[in-house]
């Protein structure tokens, strides 16, 4: 007796662009049609302009419920006596409307960042297997150092802003001179052009490590030096090509560098392997904040400080120089005179004290300005050094000022926190500010969250971090 067992052919690749309703006989001519056809980009152009239609209807909805609860809490505050049966029903209906209203607003958004990046990405391939642009949607790494695995997610919008000018490096890894290993994550906020951010994405983790190769060991002040030294030469650079080409492009930064440290002594004198450091280099109005735990709740913990116009310390520093601090919407720093830049004559602001770039507010007295002694925006980073606690420390967050303004340290935390994964909880908290920043009408910007847990040869668990 014979038998015979027939195999079913695998089914052939599909091509297809769903948003035009195309098949394609291959993944090229799919590639080319999306570069290519006037009938994708028509496609494209009608689907985001549906988008923003219903985008705008969520906003509008989230402002009329957000309205109603505050007339209601109102009226139940002057009344005498609790809230009747029917204003509790009328308020909790109220909230569920808003919380749905919020999310399909956050749906909407999404889809339309979806779409700028896949539209990007379609422009920056040559053709099929071409690489990704210079920076994502979305990032996600692992890695480990010393006992400790880190996860690293991070999330970035545009929002309603014109250009995307923020971009973010989760897998920055640097060489010590006895050779250990320091990881590092970045956000950079651009601003009056994607020039300057593009730059620093390239050579400051470049610079980072040449200046740290320079120093003899690995310790608090090398690893302190060696960021300060970067920074300045990495502007430096970036200033030059400013001059060439007369450039107004700047960007502020957040950085968090960790490294193992043995060196660490506990209560009894004893040294245990494992421990790390942290450090947080900050130019700007970016912010650290860490989430730790302790005695059974947590707290938010900024590790970092707003170098803005308006902090006393700033605001004397520029003002010795001959700078300007006024409030212009937001605080901000001003030339005291118009400057020729470019052929034009500008009297220029800007809201942070500390960036890289910024041209006319390092230099402005070689443009005309009268009545300035140095820099008014300075590249100096502020350093920050920590020792990581693993059993406290659950989480830290970076993130531009497009999350800082409409959120509080405690509320980012509180977004995060409900998240079992970092890159979750980074795309919870941009759509959260997202939310915020559209009922206020200003644009929303990126995070990025890290979550470390300790690994040790009996478990793995969740854990603290500075």
């Amino acid at each position: 007796m014979a038998s015979t067992v027939t195999v079913p052919a695998a089914a052939a690749p599909r091509y297809i662009c769903f948003l035009c309703k195309r098949k394609f006989a291959s993944a090229a001519l799919l590639t080319r049609h999306k570069q290519l056809s006037e009938l994708h980009r028509r496609n494209l152009a009608k689907q985001d302009e549906e988008n923003q239609t219903r985008k705008e209807e969520f906003r509008q909805a989230v402002s009329a419920a957000r309205k109603q609860m505050q007339d209601l809490d109102s009226q139940m505050s002057k009344q005498v006596g609790l809230p009747t049966e029917e204003q509790q029903t009328q308020r909790a209906n109220l909230e569920l409307k808003f919380t749905q209203a919020q999310s399909d607003y956050g749906g909407v958004q999404e889809k339309l960042e979806v779409s700028r990046h896949q539209q990007m990405t379609e422009k920056a391939q040559g053709g099929a297997g071409s690489s990704q642009p210079a920076w994502h949607l979305a990032g996600a790494h692992e890695t480990t150092i010393g006992r400790l695995l880190v996860s690293a997610g991070a999330a970035s919008w545009q929002g309603n802003k014109d250009v995307q000018e923020d971009r973010f490096l989760t897998d920055v890894e640097l060489l010590a001179p006895g050779g250990e290993r320091v990881i590092g994550f970045i956000v950079f906020d651009g601003h009056s052009g994607s020039l300057c951010v593009d730059a620093m994405m390239d050579w400051l983790p470049r610079n980072m490590q040449k200046c740290l190769s320079a120093k003899p060991a690995l310790t608090e002040e090398h690893m302190r030096q060696a960021v300060i030294e970067a920074c300045v030469l990495t502007d430096d650079e970036f200033l030059r090509k400013a001059r060439e080409r007369d450039l107004l492009d700047g960007s502020t930064m957040i950085t968090c560098l960790m490294w193992p440290d043995d060196s660490r002594k506990g209560l009894d004198g004893s040294t245990t392997k494992g421990q790390c450091k942290i450090l947080i280099a900050n130019l700007g109005d970016s912010r650290a904040v860490l989430c730790r735990s302790q005695n059974g709740s947590l707290s938010a913990v900024p590790l970092s400080d707003d170098q803005k116009p308006c902090r006393e310390d700033e605001r004397k520093r520029i003002e010795d120089v001959g700078g300007v601090v006024d409030m212009q919407g937001v605080w901000r720093v001003f030339t005291p005179g118009p400057c020729t830049f470019g052929g034009r004559h500008v009297l220029w602001g800007l809201a942070v004290s500390r960036a890289f770039g910024d041209l006319l507010m390092k230099e402005p007295q070689k443009y005309g300005c009268v009545g300035v002694t140095g820099n008014l925006v300075s590249a100096m980073p502020e350093i920050h050094i920590y020792d990581l606690h693993p059993n406290e420390d659950r989480f830290l967050v970076i993130a531009c000022d497009g999350i800082w303004d409409v959120l509080s340290n405690e509320e980012a935390i509180s977004v995060c926190v409900e998240h079992r994964s970092a890159d979750a909880a980074a795309h919870a908290l941009i759509r959260t500010a997202s939310v915020d920043v559209a009922v206020a009408e200003r644009a929303v910007h990126k995070s990025s969250l890290l979550k470390p847990s300790c690994r040790s040869a009996s478990n793995t668990e969740d854990m603290c971090f500075p």
